[in-house]
C-alpha cells in the first residue's frame, strides 16, 4: 500500500511540474506579445517619408562621392601591392587567429550563452506576469 501511495505522490509531482512549465512558457508567451507591441509601436512611430526622403539624400551622397573617384588611380594602387608580402601577412595573421580560437574555452562560452538565455526567458515570464495581472 506504501508503494502506491508514493508512486500517486510522486505522479502528483510530475503534474505540479508540468503544470509550473506550462504556466511559465504561457508567461513567457505573453511577455513577449508586450515586447513585439512595443515593437510594433515604435514602428508605427516612424515617418516613412521622412526616411525615405533622407535615404535618397544618403543615396545621392554616395552616388557623387562614387564619380569622384579615379578608376585608373586606385587601379595603379592596387598593381603596387606586394601580393607576395600581403599573403605572407595573412598567414601570420591566420596562425595567430587559429591559436586565439584554440585558447577559447568552449564550455565556459556555452555557459555563458545559456545564462543569458535562461535571463532572457525569465524577463519575458515577468512581463507575462505583468499583462496577466
Amino acid at each position: 500500500m506504501g508503494e502506491l501511495k508514493n508512486f500517486a505522490a510522486e505522479q502528483q509531482a510530475v503534474i505540479e511540474r508540468a503544470k509550473n512549465a506550462g504556466r511559465q512558457a504561457y508567461l513567457a508567451a505573453l511577455g513577449l506579445v508586450e515586447v513585439l507591441k512595443a515593437e510594433g509601436e515604435k514602428l508605427q512611430a516612424i515617418d516613412v517619408n521622412a526616411k525615405t526622403e533622407e535615404l535618397k539624400a544618403k543615396a545621392q551622397e554616395l552616388k557623387t562621392k562614387l564619380q569622384a573617384v579615379d578608376v585608373k588611380a586606385e587601379a595603379g594602387k592596387l598593381q603596387a601591392i606586394d601580393l607576395k608580402a600581403k599573403a605572407e601577412e595573412l598567414k601570420a595573421l591566420a596562425l595567430e587567429l587559429k591559436g586565439k580560437v584554440l585558447a577559447v574555452d568552449a564550455k565556459a562560452e556555452v555557459e555563458k550563452l545559456l545564462a543569458e538565455v535562461q535571463k532572457l526567458f525569465a524577463e519575458l515570464v515577468a512581463k507575462g506576469e505583468q499583462r496577466a495581472a
